[in-house]
């Protein structure tokens, strides 16, 4: 085994881990001056508290704070809406060799505060995430870096070069690798830079009224020509509960995640004014094992799966908006072994398992509140066939705390045999979840298994985009064959727009509100 690339990774997945645990804590800022939106800005209910951050360089990792970020930054490659690699701040790139990446930059671009957009702020972004000191929270996705090299005659011309072959290297840049000002960073701090960020993306930074509202303005000088349509977005901070009634009245124009069940709700209670657009995102409820103890057995893991009913997962966890999974890959992600079918639902065969491998199962389960619907589900499913469960549930920090703080603390993992969380995949790589989820260096990870570990490795060192997704299907069976979790389902995201907003017809694949939705979005003149 790769023995530096484990030290690599456990260390990277530790720093990610001390990002995590900021995620549900608000910091405290100073307000700003508010400032009066536009008529014809965009509000958009995504949160029902403040966002940790509004910078990719803050030590905050959480999807809220990317959704604002993404308005203000560009990375160098973009994901579009169907999950396919399209360029950014980058026009075009290419492999030098194995482990050496070439960049062409985009000329001509200019930060919101008019500061030229080059290699060097590119060199001075991610040396400065790399740098463990500055904890920055993307740092562990951008862990595989190893050095950024401007050249020196054409400053728009770099090569970044990495720890070991990477085929997951350039889905790592989408979101996650803006492009910061070094000039302006340099001039005011970072403090002032968490607080009043400069990007070179579609929507400049505004104001920030605290637990109020974000607000965001056009960048007339955009790179992408006719792009933001809209002249301003605002981030509205209401609580969940009242997304829907804001929707129908009229004071929010688009919410991008409500609950499924308020589809015929919503569409009824508007008369009209609302519409709503669904799409199957790679998002899933993970329930992830131990692989010790009776759990250290395959078939018993497989009669656990047997043991799911994953009509009632989705009738109970999503309203029907679903489809059951048949391993850790999901439609429309990079990896995704399509000839992989579901575990059928079939109690008898679990049992039958259960009494011939094992006898008597007590098993400890810890839920986080988001996916509690989905986790009593699934005790209920495995007491019917014998199984004695005792769940726990908590919220997400403190979930955090008992499975991931635990692990970091202790060198191993918690004493429960099931943990459950809800988790998207913003870079639409298999591998992002494959390894986080499973590799043994991971403190989500509740496995400890270094035939699972060699697999990874395996489909994730190699730089050919097409051994690459043909190893990560193979990892996809493994997985499945191996029945290394309880496999649930896939989401359906169900949106509201209000029939007074434009240019908003489809949901990106990733589940993320990015660059890709609100840059297109426009009022409807009445």
């Amino acid at each position: 085994m790769n023995k530096p690339w484990l030290v690599l990774s456990l260390f990277s997945f530790v720093r990610m881990m001390t990002a995590f645990s900021t995620i549900m804590i608000l910091i405290s800022r100073p307000a700003f001056a508010a400032e009066t939106s536009p008529n014809d800005a965009i509000r958009v209910a995504y949160f029902s508290k403040d966002v940790p951050a509004i910078d990719p360089l803050h030590p905050s990792f959480d999807p809220d704070s990317y959704a604002v970020i993404t308005q203000i930054f560009d990375s160098l490659i973009h994901i579009d809406l169907d999950g396919k690699l399209t360029p950014a701040l980058a026009n075009s790139w290419k492999m030098l060799s194995p482990t050496k990446w070439e960049f062409k930059l985009r000329q001509g671009v200019k930060f919101h505060n008019g500061e030229d957009f080059d290699g060097n702020a590119v060199k001075f972004t991610y040396e400065y995430v790399m740098n463990k000191e500055n904890s920055a929270g993307n740092a562990w996705i951008l862990n595989t870096i190893k050095s950024v090299t401007v050249d020196e005659s054409n400053k728009h011309r770099i090569i970044i070069e990495t720890a070991f072959p990477d085929g997951m290297f350039l889905y790592r840049f989408s979101m996650f690798g803006s492009i910061c000002p070094p000039k302006y960073i340099r001039e005011v701090g970072i403090a002032k830079f968490h607080t009043h960020p400069i990007g070179t993306g579609p929507f400049k930074f505004v104001s920030w009224n605290q637990g109020k509202e974000i607000r965001l303005a056009k960048n007339e000088s955009y790179w992408q020509k006719g792009l933001p349509k809209a002249p301003a977005v605002s981030f509205v901070m209401l609580p969940e509960s009242q997304w829907k009634n804001a929707l129908v009245d009229g004071t929010i124009d688009f919410v991008p995640n409500l609950s499924g069940r308020e589809t015929s709700k919503l569409t009824e209670a508007s008369g009209g004014k609302v519409r709503i657009i669904k799409r199957l995102i790679l998002s899933d409820y993970w329930v992830l094992l131990k692989n010790s103890g009776p759990l250290a057995s395959k078939e018993v893991r497989q009669a656990l799966n047997y043991a799911l009913n994953k009509e009632d997962i989705i009738k109970y966890g999503d309203y029907g908006n679903a489809k059951p999974a048949a391993s850790i890959g999901k439609e429309g992600e990079f990896g995704y072994n399509e000839t992989l079918k579901p575990y059928p639902f079939d109690p008898e065969k679990a049992k039958e398992i259960l009494s011939r491998v094992n006898g008597k199962l007590k098993l400890k389960m810890l839920v986080a509140d988001i996916a509690e619907k989905v986790g009593r589900v699934i005790a209920e499913n495995l007491t019917a066939v014998g199984v004695e469960v005792e769940i726990e549930i908590a919220s997400r920090p403190v979930w955090a705390e008992k499975v991931i703080g635990y692990k970091i603390k202790n060198g191993k993992s918690p004493d429960y045999d099931i943990v459950v969380n809800l988790v998207d995949n913003p870079i639409v790589n298999l591998a992002f979840h494959a390894g986080l989820f499973l590799a043994s260096p991971s403190p989500w990870s509740l496995l400890n298994d270094e035939a699972y570990d060699k697999k990874f490795l395996h489909a994730l060192q190699t730089s050919d985009p097409v051994d690459h997704e043909k190893r990560l299907k193979l990892l996809d069976k493994y997985i499945h064959d191996e029945a290394l979790m309880l496999f649930t389902s896939q989401r359906i995201i169900t949106a509201g727009i209000g029939n007074s907003v434009g240019g908003i017809e489809k949901f990106g694949i990733n589940g993320h509100l990015d660059y890709n939705i609100l840059t297109k979005a426009f009022k409807i003149k009445k």
